[in-house]
């Protein structure tokens, strides 16, 4: 893998991605997200409540409360304080391979400088026939944290994570075209509009996105989704 970067911005010292009130740029994003990981997660929790699971390039490891019985191990680049175990400096995670029952990675990939080296640490931590759960970027703009170099279609990443080496078990999305129009909309227009309307005019967009992500089906999601998501998993070994 190719050496880690300095460290930048943590998600920790971004809370605003993961509020849910009705005035945060990212409201109806981070409560469907949270709900898609949650749902991406329970085949795994429901066979074995008390796996391992390394959330790599965890942040300020939001979904920790989702594994209440497991022993849960965030992982990330040096300087983050909320992290269990920290990077080495060729990025990987200092776990024997196979130790880690499920990989947890939200909101990573498109950060990361090569994504095929991230998936091929994802591989060697996990157990034959362990999970993986990715989400990161389909339709966005750019996000840097500290750098942002990649953007997905579904078949795009699917490929991606096949390539890695694992079977896909499915495809997510969040949003869908309209609602992430009208996100990228929203995002467009607040840069521009005064202070002192930013905050109606991101609630007012939250309400319409609301409405919209009502009326799409989830094959528009997971084909134009704002944030895409996939379980995978690592083959088992034959016999």
């Amino acid at each position: 893998m190719p050496p880690v970067p300095e460290p930048g911005t943590f998600l920790a010292d971004r809370p605003d991605v993961q509020r849910t009130s009705p005035w945060s740029p990212f409201a109806h994003v981070a409560a469907k997200l949270r709900a898609l990981v949650d749902d991406l997660t329970a085949p795994a929790r429901t066979r074995q409540p008390d796996l391992t699971v390394v959330d790599l390039g965890c942040a300020d490891t939001p979904y920790r409360d989702l594994f209440p019985a497991a022993r849960y191990l965030g992982a990330d680049l040096p300087g983050n304080p909320r992290a269990d175990l920290v990077l080495d400096a060729v990025g990987r995670v200092p776990l024997d391979a196979g130790e880690a029952d499920l990989v947890l990675s939200t909101q990573v990939l498109e950060h990361v400088d090569d994504p095929a080296a991230y998936l091929a640490e994802c591989h060697r931590l996990l157990r034959p026939g362990g999970e993986l759960v990715v989400t990161t970027h389909g339709i966005m703009y750019l996000h840097r944290d500290p750098t942002d170099h990649w953007r997905w279609t579904c078949d795009g990443l699917a490929l991606t994570v096949e390539r890695a080496g694992f079977e896909v078990l499915e495809v997510r999305g969040v949003l869908g075209l309209v609602g992430a129009s009208l996100q990228l909309l929203q995002a467009g227009l607040g840069q521009r509009a005064p202070k002192a309307v930013r905050v109606p005019l991101v609630a007012v967009f939250q309400l319409l996105i609301r409405l919209a992500d009502r009326a799409t089906s989830e094959a528009s999601r997971r084909e134009n989704g704002l944030v895409l998501a996939i379980r995978a998993r690592r083959p088992a070994l034959r016999a």
